[in-house]
């Protein structure tokens, strides 16, 4: 027999909880990487997110020429991704179709300030400061 929740509880997609959160998670990013101020990063998160709805992609082809200049914007600051796919037209012809997605992974680290796995770490800063001690060490002249 299947459990299913109280009919007081609210179940939520991945997707439409990411939406949800979107906005805000969206606006702070924005706010942190591209020194935008709270209104305009507010306008930038709405305009971005009307596109997006409740999907987790869009097309590429939906956007306007100036709006797909900010989602390559946005994809410089690592806010966006992009993946394409390639189909063959009746002619023979190849055909690419682009899709644009938020990269929440790298939303979140921005939002919780934790480096990124690619960023290289500094050596010499990752070191305890005992390393940089010249004490009495036993067998050194």
């Amino acid at each position: 027999m299947p459990i299913s929740p109280p009919g007081n509880v609210l179940v939520m997609s991945e997707t439409n909880l990411k939406a949800s959160l979107g906005h805000a998670s969206v606006v702070r990013v924005l706010e942190k990487t591209a020194g935008f101020s709270g209104p305009v990063a507010d306008e930038v998160a709405l305009r971005v997110l009307n596109y997006f709805g409740y999907l987790d992609e869009i097309i590429d082809n939906a956007l306007d020429h100036d709006d797909r200049r900010l989602f390559y914007f946005l994809q410089d600051m690592k806010i966006l991704s992009t993946r394409w796919e390639e189909t063959q037209l009746a002619n023979g012809r190849n055909w690419r179709i682009f899709y644009w997605s938020f990269n929440w992974d790298n939303i979140n680290r921005i939002l919780e300030d934790r480096p990124s796995k690619n960023e290289p770490v500094d050596l010499y800063r990752s070191l305890p400061d005992s390393v940089w001690c010249r004490g009495e060490q036993e067998g050194v002249a």
